[in-house]
């Protein structure tokens, strides 16, 4: 039986640098830390026995591991959006939302390795949470973006109001929004430590930074 804490942060991945194939059902995984590329993967073993891992970059040539559709399946019937996300609603599935601590710092921690943004400048530090559709889609985003600071909160991790980032227009017109949130405090910091688990080792050695007493 799969492990729930391998899936949650494996649909959490999903939904942050990862992907499934809108009609293939791969799971692909893009980012450029080789470090959460043996994190994903193992998770994977663990979940999924010794499936087939096809490697080669994107576009921009970040490394890009792509999963078997067994995968990709069985985590959309766990959560998982198909296809891409910034043209769709999304919602952290509900067995994540109302699951036990473990499923949600899972599902949390897999965001904030892919998503995260640590600053760690004396005197600026904060950590931001920011994502991005397309602009009819702003209402659903400000929902999803809720979810992930309910969770937060759950963990006693508290955060600003979700606020505007960007608005920009790509080549073929299409009309793209971003908000954000962010983290600040020494104690909310180390809240976060404690409770969020970080592979992404630059990550981790900036929030190291951040919850210092220098």
């Amino acid at each position: 039986m799969a492990n729930d804490i391998d899936v949650a942060r494996l649909v959490g991945h999903v939904f942050g640098d990862g992907s499934i194939h809108n009609k293939k059902r791969y799971f692909i995984y893009t980012n450029s830390d080789a470090t959460l590329h043996r994190k994903v993967r193992t998770m994977v073993r663990r979940v999924f026995g010794n499936v087939k891992c096809n490697i080669n970059t994107s576009v921009g040539g970040t490394p890009r591991y792509q999963y078997s559709n067994a995968c990709g399946k069985f985590l959309s019937q766990h959560g998982a959006p198909v296809g891409a996300k910034i043209r769709q609603p999304t919602r952290v599935p509900r067995w994540i939302t109302s699951g036990k601590e473990g499923v949600r710092v899972a599902f949390t921690s897999a965001l904030f390795d892919d998503e995260g943004g640590f600053r760690d400048s004396k005197g600026a530090r904060q950590i931001v949470f920011k994502s991005a559709k397309v602009v009819e889609l702003k209402e659903d985003l400000i929902l999803y973006l809720s979810q992930v600071r309910k969770m937060l909160r759950s963990l006693r991790i508290r955060t600003s109001e979700i606020r505007p980032d960007q608005e920009k227009t790509k080549k073929d017109g299409t009309k793209i929004v971003s908000l954000r949130f962010w983290i600040t405090g020494k104690e909310n910091f180390r809240r976060f430590r404690e409770k969020i688990i970080l592979f992404h080792p630059e990550k981790r050695m900036k929030l190291l930074r951040m919850t210092s007493d220098r």
